[in-house]
């Protein structure tokens, strides 16, 4: 059976539509869509992921083997309107990771063996820049709110990440404290970078010394490059994991991570190129912009890294080896990856040749469960 975000080998899904009037903003949108609809994998990739995950999902769906996936995009109907009722989405269609449905997504984690996903909604911080502070307030309340009612009403099932709005450095306050205390997210998610500045940036260290006192878990996510446009090829395949090293490298530069060492922060798609380039932080001492070997080697180990890239079997050794095995966490990317994505994102860790047995069940559920610990608790009443 396939899903509504299931994308065929010689089909464009219908979600691909676009605003009748688009905007800046929703231009900005369909161009994120066409590059995840270039994402869906060929038809015998997601044959051969789907042989696989069925085994996987008879016994892998249940709390007790199951995975946890940290990366698990979901725009609620009650976000989507107050996104559509602003020009910030189309009113039918949109890009993939705007298509989420529980059942949908309850049927492609059985599927796929997750126990438990974790679920985020960041709007991209581009779309935020027309909006005044309390529209920025009002659509974090209503898009945080509404995720913690999918986990009050599936609470084995999900937990959530509360949306920050870095933008609005104030609003963000008030949201983590909304988040954490009321609604008991499991952590926050933040963009990578925002009104043109990256994490690592001092604009940010209020939000960033309330989450360290916290020692709350920080998903990050990435969008198309600040500043850059007219990409040569479509963002998701480069500009995405570009734009997760610039914030990573800022954030070693100016010393984020020494004075915030009680964060626990979470870099989507592996990272994207920090853990395999941190070596040249190191060559950068030599032209005045770098840190030593020490550093860079201690900056690596610091981050948690989710697999939705999917990271294996390519980037694997590479990871393994900077970070560790206890730093990284499954990760679909659904519904922005497709359902024939998220399938291959599971096959590729399920297979994955440099992944033993005991850091296979690390990377799939136990290092999440020591990371989210209120989440296992819930698994396991």
């Amino acid at each position: 059976m396939r899903h509504a975000n299931d994308v065929g080998e010689d089909q464009v899904p219908d979600h691909l539509v676009v605003s009748p009037r688009p905007n800046r903003r929703t231009a900005v949108l369909g161009a994120a869509a066409l590059g995840a609809a270039a994402l869906a994998p060929s038809a015998l990739q997601t044959a051969s992921a789907s042989a696989s995950t069925t085994a996987s999902s008879a016994s892998g769906a249940s709390n007790s083997a199951g995975r946890i996936d940290v990366h698990q995009h979901a725009m609620t109907p009650a976000g989507r309107q107050w996104l559509i009722d602003h020009g910030l989405l189309p009113p039918s269609g949109g890009p993939p990771w705007a298509q989420w449905d529980l059942d949908s997504t309850l049927q492609i984690m059985d599927e796929t063996g997750i126990a438990a996903g974790v679920l985020s909604g960041p709007v991209p911080s581009e779309f935020l820049a027309g909006l005044t502070a309390d529209q920025i307030r009002e659509m974090t309340k209503v898009g945080n709110e509404s995720l913690a009612e999918v986990v009050r009403g599936h609470p084995k099932r999900f937990g959530f990440f509360g949306f920050l709005p870095l933008n609005q450095v104030d609003v963000a306050l008030e949201a983590a404290a909304y988040a954490l205390d009321t609604l008991k997210a499991d952590g926050v998610a933040v963009n990578l970078h925002s009104a043109g500045l990256y994490l690592g940036d001092p604009s940010f260290d209020p939000v960033l010394a309330e989450l360290n006192r916290r020692k709350a878990v920080v998903f990050t996510h990435p969008f198309n490059l600040a500043g850059c446009g007219g990409a040569p090829v479509a963002e998701f395949l480069v500009d995405f994991l570009t734009d997760t090293t610039r914030a990573a490298v800022k954030m070693v530069l100016n010393g984020t991570l020494t004075r915030f060492p009680d964060l626990k922060l979470i870099l989507p798609h592996g990272g994207g190129f920090f853990p395999y380039m941190a070596g040249r932080l190191q060559l950068g001492t030599y032209l005045g912009a770098g840190v030593d070997e020490a550093t860079a080697v201690r900056s690596v180990k610091r981050f948690f890294y989710d697999t939705a890239m999917p990271t294996s079997p390519h980037a694997t050794p590479s990871l393994l080896a900077g970070a560790g095995g206890d730093r990284i966490l499954f990760g679909s990317d659904w519904p922005a990856a497709t359902a024939d994505g998220a399938r291959l994102n599971a096959r590729a860790v399920d297979t994955d040749p440099f992944l033993d047995q005991a850091t296979r069940r690390r990377v799939n559920r136990e290092n999440a469960q020591r990371l989210l610990p209120a989440l296992a608790r819930r698994m396991a009443s």
